[in-house]
């Protein structure tokens, strides 16, 4: 799934009828979050109006305030992002398991990045959209106990809750901020070292490629 997925129409809106109102909220949800992944940590009205395309009095009769605009944009994003994550087939063997988990969390986190400031700020700001951050993380851990069950069964309990949180740590999205932000690496570099982290946890010192 690329960015474009994010801003576009929700499946829910009615077909062929017109519904203006729902249709006029939508284009100003897929307008202040084109401007947050432009990078805008608090995209104002007037900008938002101009890009759908309404006043921004139309803006504020679709939501009390901008905190609760950006709720919606976030919710936009969760909802997208918690429903890429397929199950994977257990008789993959680890390794194979590992790359494509760790495909599916950059690509998760590649999406995420250029908003990621916007997310962080948002979650503070609102109880709302800190439940809907806390939601991805539970969901997250729950995918990868999914994808490595066969490995996490087997270990005593107090491993396997390390284990299953050490990787659940390692693949969030802070994670892949931290490699490709803080650390300058390249989309490819960082997901090598994800690879790494997650081999190493099941394998100890596990090697690279």
């Amino acid at each position: 799934m690329d960015a474009e997925a994010f801003v576009r129409p929700s499946q829910s809106l009615p077909a062929g009828r017109g519904d203006r109102v729902a249709r006029t909220r939508e284009a100003i949800v897929a307008s202040a979050l084109a401007l947050a992944l432009a990078g805008q940590v608090a995209p104002i009205v007037r900008d938002i109006a101009k890009m759908a395309g309404v006043s921004a009095r139309t803006v504020f009769q679709h939501f009390a305030d901008t905190a609760e605009l950006y709720v919606a944009v976030l919710g936009r994003v969760m909802a997208a992002l918690v429903g890429e994550m397929p199950d994977l087939a257990a008789a993959l063997p680890l390794d194979e398991r590992i790359a494509a988990f760790v495909k599916q969390c950059a690509n998760r986190g590649e999406q995420l990045l250029p908003m990621w400031t916007f997310v962080e700020t948002l979650q503070r700001r609102s109880g709302e959209a800190s439940d809907m951050v806390v939601q991805m993380y539970s969901t997250n851990r729950e995918q990868v106990a999914t994808w490595f069950e066969r490995e996490l069964v087997v270990m005593p309990a107090e491993a396997r809750e390390r284990t299953l949180n050490a990787l659940a740590m390692a693949l969030a999205p802070e994670s892949w901020v931290v490699l490709r932000e803080r650390l300058g690496l390249s989309v490819e570099q960082a997901r090598d070292e994800l690879g790494f982290v997650a081999r190493a946890v099941f394998n100890g010192d596990a090697p690279r490629g």
